[in-house]
């Protein structure tokens, strides 16, 4: 008997340690978005490809060696008669194997290989940048949809309070009922309400298990994963805004992205340029020839030979094709200079938006904090009165209406103050730091 309880009660232990949520803290879900992302996967490999690029023979600042080999055979009757009354009829055959080693050099193209392993270095550079972005928009996602089920499960939590004085009122209306002291339509009225905030925690429960789905997926986890997520702690610092703009021009990805774009575009200019300028080669081969017929005049012939020779080109005429790519890559440019001026533009407005907002959401947030006091004071009150008899039904749902709103403004405002700082940081490129 003993033994079948300690067995019951050791599955009923396992059992509920399977089922226990763990709680997943911030930090480690942003090293799991990092480790996992699959989008954060694709943007590594995309650096990887571009650094493997980066190399000087891609450049074409390197010589190239090319070994030739070739072996050709002939086969033939021969039939030939002298005038000396000789005749000679034999089957012969050619063999001719040819091998030899090509060198190819540039020695001046008008700086077009510098230039282009320059522009291979700096698509390498923008890369990285690209991948910062990539990380920046991860996390920044990490955060809000994080944030988002901090939201719901406060949420959660004030509903299931609020729920407690909804069955606390209706245990009060259906006794009062009961005994003929109060009217059926209060007690109704009372499980109407109470139907009323039991459905909004299942529509909020069900909002819950959907945004941690979306989170395992940012996560690169399992979406069938449950969790908990750590308890609010709003921090609100205070910001400069100058510095903040000051910061976005040194650290936004974006407008960092754009500049390296505008490099690539000069360094692209250039190499159209080199085009105007003449090319030198250097060309030099050794190679071998050997030849043997056994039907000629000559059955045996070798070589054994080295040559070398500077080679120059100038381009004269091309209908102008040269100064339109130059043309072209200037226009490139000043497109690139008006984008930059729109993004810090952009960039400017969006951090002086996000900056009031957070400030306003700061005061707000604080505003909430006092009207939920007041009106948990005010609940208190006339509940007691309503317990009483001293107060409606009408007094008792309206204080609890509002402790309701109330209660959601505050679960609002704690999100929105979250929100606004993480698009301070965002924007700024503040934060990865």
């Amino acid at each position: 008997m003993k033994k079948s309880i300690v067995k019951v009660l050791f599955l009923v232990l396992v059992g509920y340690t399977a089922s226990s949520q763990g709680l997943l803290k911030l930090t480690d879900a942003q090293k799991y978005a990092l480790e996992n992302n699959f989008s954060l996967k694709v943007s590594e490999k995309q650096v990887e490809l571009a650094q493997n690029q980066i190399f000087k023979a891609n450049a074409g600042m390197t010589p190239t060696i090319d070994w030739n080999t070739s072996f050709n055979s002939t086969f033939n009757q021969v039939n030939q008669n002298f005038v000396d009354g000789r005749v000679i009829n034999r089957f012969g055959r050619s063999l001719s194997p040819v091998s030899n080693l090509a060198l190819a050099y540039t020695l001046y193209d008008g700086r077009r290989m510098q230039t282009a392993y320059e522009r291979l270095k700096t698509q390498g550079q923008q890369s990285k940048i690209q991948q910062q972005l990539a990380i920046q928009n991860t996390l920044s996602n990490v955060m809000q949809i994080y944030f988002d089920i901090q939201r719901l499960q406060n949420t959660e939590e004030y509903l299931n309070e609020i729920i407690k004085y909804y069955e606390e009122r209706l245990k009060i209306t259906e006794e009062r009922w009961q005994i003929g002291r109060g009217s059926k339509l209060d007690y109704l009225q009372s499980k109407a309400d109470l139907s009323t905030q039991l459905t909004n925690l299942t529509n909020n429960s069900n909002q819950l298990k959907n945004a941690k789905i979306s989170l395992n997926g940012v996560l690169g986890r399992d979406p069938k994963i449950d969790f908990e997520v750590e308890k609010d702690q709003i921090a609100s610092p205070m910001y400069d805004l100058s510095f903040l703009i000051d910061q976005a021009k040194l650290q936004n990805p974006e407008f960092l992205n754009l500049k390296k774009t505008e490099e690539i575009n000069l360094l692209n200019q250039k190499e159209a340029s080199s085009f105007k300028k003449p090319r030198i080669n250097l060309n030099s081969s050794f190679g071998y020839n050997f030849n043997s017929n056994n039907a000629g005049l000559i059955t045996f012939n070798q070589s054994v030979g080295l040559n070398a020779g500077v080679s120059a080109t100038w381009r004269i005429f091309d209908g102008q094709l040269i100064n339109r790519n130059i043309q072209s890559s200037k226009i490139n440019g000043e497109i690139i200079q008006a984008q930059k001026a729109d993004l810090l533009n952009r960039i400017e407005n969006q951090l002086t938006t996000s900056y009031f907002q957070y400030e306003t959401d700061k005061k707000l947030l604080e505003l909430e904090k006092e009207n939920k006091e007041i009106a948990a004071e005010n609940l208190s009150i006339s509940l007691e009165k309503f317990k009483l008899g001293s107060s409606t039904i009408l007094e008792i749902n309206d204080a609890q209406t509002r402790y309701n709103t109330v209660l959601n403004r505050l679960v609002s405002a704690q999100f929105n103050v979250k929100i606004s700082q993480l698009e301070l940081l965002t924007i700024s490129g503040q934060l990865m730091k």
